[in-house]
Order: structure tokens, then sequence, then C-alpha cells
């Protein structure tokens, strides 16, 4: 990119330091529409993947413009997005407009995916695009005996939805042998309810000791998520919304677990969901197979989550 030669009238081109660099639109859409309420500056930085000193000289400049207020005072300094602003009011819109359109690619390819029959295992993004050009990246699990149809057929059904939202989309298929060595950070599900499985470079086990094991990790990976719980509240609505899309497909027999999370989600308070997040009762243990806030985090707060994760001894 070529370097700039002369300064702009601020006044008349105020969108110039709005979206000055990737880091201020970074931060104005976490407290646009990700946050409930202000945000420390290490908090904003955790959340948008930036270095705290690099947030704190973003959210600086995005003060200075007047497009973010600072409150607080001490060391307990906040920020919020300033809401009165006539520009921070449409970019708001902007914001929403992005993820109405995120989501509607992802309803979009949930409506082709449960038109195939026999219905997969589940479907979910594999990866998706760092930079523009690059494609969306599918994964689907099915029987041995209907993965190679079922590929074609997702095939056929994607080439619309890469004409209207001008994107490649790549296609891999798996078996149930397959799952343990997904890389489950970078995993967004779509259709259906994808075994969690760990892949930490450890030896493969093998009877009870495997099922041990696991579960060990489940309640291990439960009590990271209440304490991510904790520390976001935005985690719940963003549950809430993971768990009302579910439930607008066929999820077979993982319906009724969907729908006892969804009651959970609704009716208990951030300090009971905590609790019972990190609780060893029957229900608990049957639904932690199940937990929707894993689907819901970034692939940055997947990563900090497992690296959190210590491997004991015994396993």
């Amino acid at each position: 990119m070529r370097p700039i030669v002369s300064k702009q009238n601020s006044m008349r081109y105020p969108l110039n330091e709005l979206f000055g660099t990737e880091a201020h639109v970074r931060l104005l859409r976490v407290l646009a529409i990700e946050a409930d309420g202000p945000l420390t500056a290490s908090d904003a930085a955790q959340r948008t993947g930036l270095t705290i000193p690099g947030a704190q000289k973003a959210l600086r400049r995005l003060c200075k413009s007047g497009f973010v207020l600072r409150v607080g005072g001490g060391r307990k300094y906040q920020y919020e997005i300033n809401r009165s602003d006539i520009l921070v009011q449409m970019v708001l819109n902007l914001f929403y407009e992005e993820k109405n359109r995120y989501e509607e690619l992802l309803n979009a390819l949930k409506e082709k995916i449960e038109s195939l029959r026999p219905h997969p295992h589940a479907v979910w993004i594999q990866a998706f695009p760092k930079e523009l050009g690059e494609p969306l990246e599918l994964s689907i699990l099915h029987d041995t005996l209907h993965l190679a149809n079922s590929m074609r057929d997702l095939r056929k059904q994607l080439n619309q939805i890469e004409q209207e939202f001008d994107l490649t989309i790549e296609i891999s298929g798996n078996t149930k042998a397959d799952i343990p060595f997904l890389d489950i950070k970078d995993i967004t599900p779509l259709y259906g309810v994808l075994p969690i499985q760990f892949d930490l470079g450890r030896p493969v086990l093998s009877g009870p000791r495997k099922h041990e094991d696991r579960e060990k990790w489940l309640i291990k990976l439960s009590q990271k998520i209440a304490e991510a719980v904790e520390h976001d509240a935005s985690l719940i609505r963003r549950a809430k919304e993971h768990v009302d899309r579910l439930l607008q497909t066929d999820l077979g027999l993982a319906t009724g677990d969907i729908i006892e999370w969804r009651d959970i989600l609704r009716s208990y308070s951030r300090p009971r969901l905590i609790q019972f997040l990190t609780s060893h009762s029957e229900r608990a243990n049957r639904l932690r197979q199940s937990n929707p806030f894993f689907a819901v985090l970034s692939s940055d707060e997947k990563e900090r989550l497992i690296n959190g994760l210590e491997v004991s001894s015994d396993t």
C-alpha cells in the first residue's frame, strides 16, 4: 500500500479515524455488538486478539476522536462505545448487517445440509477464510457407506451459495474413526451434535480407561467454561442464540439434550449456571456431552481455554 502523502480534514472525513486500522474495527465491533457493558483494555484486548498495549493505544485514539468513551477511574478504567454519536449509530447498523450476513450464510448452509438423505451425523466449518479469496472449509461426518454420495450431493447444493456470497467452499469427508484427530479449536458446528474429542498429544488409551480419561477432560473443560462465563456474561447470550439456531434443525436423538440446555440457559441465574457447569450430578455429567458454550467461543478463545487445561500425571 502506498504511503499517504497528505492529511485530510478530520471534520470532513471522520471515518478515516474511525476505521483507521484493523485494531479500531475489531475494538468497535466488540464494544458495539458483542460486549454487554464497558470493558477494560485487557478484556478488550483478549476479545479482539490484540496485545494489551495495542488495544490501549487504539482505545486512546478512539476516545480522542469521541467515538469511544472512558468510564471509571484509576486503574479500573473501562471503555464503551459512544452510542449518542450519529456516525457511531450508523456504524452500529453496519456491524449488525455484517453479523446478519454471516448468520444468513450459516442458515443457507444448514438448509442445504438438512436436505441431504440420509442425514449426516454432523457437519461443521473446519476453517474460515483468513484472507479474501481463500476457501471456506466444510467437513461432513457420515457412515462410510453414504459418505461419498452425500459429499457429491452437498457439492451440488453449495453452488448457489457460492454464487450468492461470492465464496469458494471446499468439503472434506469424515467417518467416526476420524473424529479423535479433529482440531476442535477451529470447529463451528452447523448440523448435528459433534462429540467433543481431544487430540492433545497424549497416547490413545483403550477400553474403560479411555472413557474415564475423556470424562476427566470434559469435567476440566466445563470448569474452564464456568470460569469464562463468570468473567464474560455475553457468553450466556451467545450460547442462547446458538441453541436456538440448533433447534431450528432436526437433531435426531440429540434434540432432548439441546432442549434441556435451552431451558437451563433461559431459567438459571448466572451463579446457578456456573454451579451447574461444575457440578458432578448425573444430569450435569450427561449434558456435558452437548455443552453449547464451547461452540460459541472464537478460535482464539477456544485455544486459550484448551491451553489452560492442565495435563494431569495420571492421564
